[in-house]
């Protein structure tokens, strides 16, 4: 392993976690040995510290998970990040305490490849895959995890197997999952001859979704297809790899001779293969359609798109609403046997029956799109193929501005630009992943309308409107942490308030979606980038916005009240220059102490870098508390004070305590001086004479009786001093 490069990479994710930089730290341990892995493991650590501070992203995420694939071992700070990791990489409808327990992230006599193993699998088990459990010897459909009691439902593949509930636990330990497709029909079909273990090897090897050994492959073999072979006769299957040229040219000769080929598709489909059209069911269709593409068949004769038009007339509107998806896939399907006049023909039986080509898209909900999202890419092409075929270029792209992102790329291609600007000019209608796309994409397509609709007023509503459904939630949590870290994003929605500062206050004060310290880091990125923004903040505007209860969403009445903290305009600017120095100056200098004190020698004896890094965390504990108390100051103009015979803050309190006169100015939370005589009315003698009127009793800190002697404004010079 090159360690140089390798602990110069190290030094930069520490600083700034790219992908780049992780994908090129995972290259080189995969490079390596289980030595290499292990000397990795103990540098690392360091890294693992640093990131247990703070939130992961989603890139931290999947490269902590990657480094368990690679053997890492499971120290202290790497098993505290792999169980923030998991929670990261997990949907939400996952993402419940059950499901986590049986990744066994929590079991320290599990190693973290084995937990990397059982997570890969639970991100790859999709509802309808299909299942080979080798400790029970079962095969079967899943159905939708139960999150509360960590089980899967089974159902029987193929006739083969029944119904059961399998703990969760089980099916991550030791499952093989393989995408749904007709070939794997093959898999456990009880021939007469079974399908050859070439071709079992090759069905597997395509469908898998998770790594299968060759004994594993055999196991599902001897389960399947093969099991009804006696042991010395599996082996003979299994084992003569030369017999399968042989084999195929006695097919073909059989087959010519007017038997069923050796290999024949499985019940219902036995002897001379069936056209689609002949299907009775939605899901013998789509079986058939896919057999017809594997063989590469021709397209629909006159009488074959008749038999297919009346099958899609017949098709009953619950059925086609209830099979939602399979009826798209079968529709993608069957535009590649007719295209033109013929298809329109063929599916003009669907006119109101399907949910995904809503009759208004532009009013339609979220989830009339959800299954765009979950196609495969071939079949979204055709399906954007076809629905431009059907219903104009134009449906298309108003479709479009709700599609999931991941459909965007396949769809946008069959839309003209002109008529996806007109699309997303209808901004009330827009989604996240629209926004998204046309960003990504920005460089590609040059147009300054496209790129006018991502704007700050869009972001905000889209990011602060109500929970998308799933297939959504991807785009709208990535938008959200563009504008929170992509300075590139920053400038072009800075750059498209076109200076008017007085809007942009607006918007952010209506940003519910942002936390108070979120907020507060977001205004010193954007007034960073804009001197205008700088001053119209400096001005006032930026407290507002972070004191008017921006950012919380519980309802009027139910939010508690929390009493801003008062200090002094002056007090205020330190602060936030504090924080600006540490983003700014503060940070970037501990980088380069980093880098230099990494040159000088091993983490484990480098006292520099070990100073380094605690000159490090101690920035990230100060930008934090500073973030925090930010967003709950208040800044006083003193020179506006009231006073009228009441201690507050912004006058000064002359008290008598047990005969002895004192003189106090008293101020803001951040403007204590006790040389000056300066009182932040937070101190304990502050909060005593807060509020107190001219003759009015109080008790010292001390215990002893004190009395406000007399309460008058501040002197001029104080006003001046802290008012700037």
């Amino acid at each position: 392993m090159d360690m140089d490069k390798f602990e110069e990479l190290l030094l930069n994710v520490m600083d700034s976690p790219r992908p780049e930089a992780l994908t090129a730290i995972k290259d080189i341990i995969a490079k390596g040995g289980k030595s290499d892995a292990e000397a990795a493991g103990a540098k690392l650590e360091d890294l693992w510290e640093d990131w247990s501070a703070r939130a992961l992203s989603l890139p931290q995420a999947k490269f902590a998970l990657e480094m368990a694939s690679l053997g890492l071992p499971g120290k202290q700070f790497f098993r505290k990040i792999l169980i923030a990791a998991v929670k990261v990489l997990l949907p939400p409808f996952l993402n419940h305490a059950p499901v986590i327990k049986a990744t066994g992230v929590r079991d320290e006599n599990l190693s973290c490849a084995e937990i990397a193993e059982r997570v890969t699998r639970l991100l790859a088990l999709k509802n309808g895959a299909v299942l080979f459990l080798e400790g029970s010897r079962r095969w079967g459909v899943a159905g939708t995890i139960d999150s509360i009691n960590a089980s899967l439902p089974m159902m029987p593949f193929n006739q083969v197997g029944s119904n059961a509930s399998v703990p969760l636990e089980i099916v991550l330990k030791d499952a093989v999952i393989l995408a749904s497709g007709p070939e794997l029909a093959y898999l456990v079909a009880r021939t007469s001859t079974p399908v050859s273990s070439t071709r079992f090897r090759a069905i597997v090897e395509k469908r898998k979704q998770v790594p299968v050994s060759e004994s594993r492959m055999k196991i599902m073999a001897q389960c399947g297809c093969a099991s009804s072979l006696d042991a010395a006769a599996f082996d003979k299957y299994w084992n003569v790899e030369a017999a399968a040229p042989a084999a195929a040219a006695a097919a073909g000769s059989t087959a010519a001779a007017g038997a069923a080929p050796a290999e024949a598709m499985p019940a219902p489909v036995k002897g001379t293969m069936r056209r689609a059209c002949t299907g009775r069911t939605l899901k013998e269709v789509d079986f058939l359609l896919n057999a017809e593409a594997d063989a590469s068949a021709p397209g629909f004769n006159s009488a074959e798109c008749a038999a297919m038009k009346e099958f899609f007339d017949r098709l009953k509107p619950d059925i086609a609403k209830r099979e939602a998806k399979l009826l798209a896939s079968v529709i993608a399907l069957v535009s590649d046997r007719a295209s033109g006049e013929k298809l329109k023909d063929i599916l003009s039986g669907l006119d109101g029956k399907t949910v995904f080509w809503p009759a208004e898209p532009a009013q339609a909900n979220y989830s009339a799109f959800e299954i765009w999202g979950e196609l495969s890419s071939k079949l979204l092409e055709n399906l954007a193929a076809v629905t431009m075929q059907i219903f104009g270029e134009k449906y298309l792209a108003v479709c479009a501005i709700k599609l999931p992102l991941k459909a965007l790329n396949r769809v946008c291609v069959h839309i003209s630009e002109p008529l996806l600007v007109e699309a997303t000019s209808a901004k009330r209608n827009i989604s996240a992943d629209i926004l998204l796309w046309i960003w990504k994409n920005r460089k590609k397509h040059k147009s300054d309308a496209l790129m006018s609709v991502v704007n700050l007023d869009n972001v905000s509503r889209l990011l602060g409107g109500e929970e998308p459904p799933k297939a959504w939630t991807a785009a709208r949590r990535e938008m959200r942490g563009m504008l929170l870290d992509d300075s590139a994003f920053q400038g072009h929605l800075i750059d498209m308030l076109g200076g008017d500062t007085i809007m942009f206050g607006s918007l952010l004060q209506s940003a519910l979606f942002l936390s108070s310290g979120e907020r507060q880091s977001l205004m010193v990125k954007l007034a960073r980038q804009s001197k205008e923004l700088q001053e119209y903040l400096e001005s006032g505007a930026g407290s507002r916005i972070l004191n008017a209860g921006i950012g919380k969403t519980e309802t009027v009445a139910e939010a508690p009240t929390h009493e801003p903290t008062y200090t002094s305009v002056k007090s205020h600017k330190l602060l936030m220059q504090e924080l600006d120095d540490i983003i700014n100056i503060h940070v970037p200098e501990n980088r380069e102490a980093l880098k230099t004190a990494r040159a000088h020698g091993d983490f484990r004896e480098n006292s520099e870098f070990d100073a380094a890094k605690e000159r490090r965390n101690y920035l990230s504990r100060r930008r934090g508390e500073l973030e925090r108390e930010l967003a709950n100051i208040q800044p006083v103009i003193l020179g506006q004070v009231n006073v009228d015979n009441i201690a507050v803050i912004g006058s000064e309190v002359e008290i008598s305590i047990a005969g002895k006169q004192e003189v106090y100015f008293l101020l803001g939370a951040w403007d204590g001086d006790p040389d000056r005589k300066f009182l932040s009315y937070r101190t304990k003698l502050g909060k005593a004479l807060m509020n107190r009127k001219v003759g009015e009793a109080f008790t010292a800190p001390d215990g002893s009786e004190g009395k406000v002697v007399a309460v008058r404004p501040l002197p001029q010079e104080i006003i001046a001093e802290l008012d700037v």
